[in-house]
């Protein structure tokens, strides 16, 4: 019996490897449980965290669809709701009562600074008498014409004044329904030479009688006047005798006929343009400011004093004026 008890403790002790190492072999063994279990938790933790941050996401974004439904999809409207702006002062105080608001609006002071607008001296100027210009409708409604074109101009060429006229101010005399006979009172006095088609038209639409143009072809004077000025002056009812004191003194090329008529509406003597024109300073003044500086009662002797002291170049009417009316005179 203690034989075979002997050989088997022999053979389990044979069937062992000398060099095994029991204790690394459990060791390893424990190493290996662990770590498989550990890799497992983190694949698990890590599946968990994925889900939360998805659920977070689609939270947020629902969220955030809803806030801007809420304010009309504007983030202007959402951020104002929060952070509402400073009240504005325009509106003003309402009036009492339950409710009533009470909004002061402080004063606005704006420093405007001091300026003086300038006297502008507008020249006098003649319109000159253009053929072809378009004539402006007078005050005589005269009748048609009881002829055709054609017949007009044959009627003009047998008189011998087809050849003074262009095309465009023979249309126009027919259009304004001239008649030949008036033509015919300029060709007879030679004053064909002096006033053409555009001209007589403007003579006849204002009514000027053929006499009264005479009278100026008679002192000379048309060539100073042309028919725009010798219309102002007749519609104006300037006397000749007026005019004529212009032309005895010799200042007829520093005033048309619009500046005459200026001067005879504001009751300018022409003795005191003479005045002015004695101590030469005429050219510095138009018909407007001599109107101006004798309607204020500036003597010219006053004018002369500014002249001598060297500031009238840079004085106008106006200037003048005040300069005369702060000087006590």
């Amino acid at each position: 019996m203690g034989t075979k008890e002997n050989t088997r403790g022999t053979k389990l002790n044979n069937d062992l490897d000398p060099d095994f190492d029991l204790d690394g072999y459990i060791e390893e063994q424990a190493k290996g449980a662990s770590s498989g279990s550990s890799k497992a938790d983190q694949d698990e933790i890590n599946r968990d965290g994925s889900y939360k941050v998805k659920n977070s996401l689609t939270i947020v974004a629902v969220f955030t669809v809803l806030f801007l439904w809420a304010f009309d999809w504007s983030p202007k409207n959402a951020y104002e709701f929060f952070f509402p702006p400073e009240p504005q002062t325009v509106a003003t105080t309402s009036g009492a009562g339950t409710g009533a608001i009470d909004i002061r609006i402080p004063p606005i002071n704006i420093n405007i600074p001091d300026f003086e607008i300038p006297d502008i001296e507008i020249p006098d100027f003649e319109i000159p008498d253009i053929e072809g210009m378009p004539v402006p409708a007078g005050t005589n409604n005269a009748p048609p014409l009881d002829m055709s074109y054609t017949d007009y101009l044959a009627a003009l060429n047998d008189l011998g004044y087809l050849d003074e006229f262009g095309s465009s101010s023979l249309s126009t005399l027919y259009q304004n329904n001239v008649p030949v006979s008036y033509i015919d009172q300029f060709g007879k006095a030679g004053m064909l030479n002096d006033f053409g088609g555009t001209s007589i038209t403007r003579f006849f639409n204002n009514g000027v009688p053929f006499n009264y143009i005479v009278m100026f072809k008679e002192r000379g004077l048309l060539d100073n006047l042309g028919s725009t000025s010798i219309s102002q002056l007749y519609a104006n009812e300037v006397p000749m005798s007026y005019i004529d004191q212009f032309q005895k003194a010799g200042i007829m090329d520093n005033f048309g006929g619009q500046s005459i008529t200026r001067l005879f509406q504001n009751n300018v003597p022409v003795s005191y343009i003479l005045e002015i024109n004695e101590i030469g300073v005429l050219d510095n003044f138009g018909s407007t400011s001599i109107s101006r500086l004798y309607q204020n009662n500036v003597p010219v002797s006053f004018i002369k004093e500014l002249n001598e002291r060297g500031l009238l170049d840079n004085m106008s009417s106006s200037s003048i004026v005040d300069a005369y009316n702060i000087d006590g005179n």
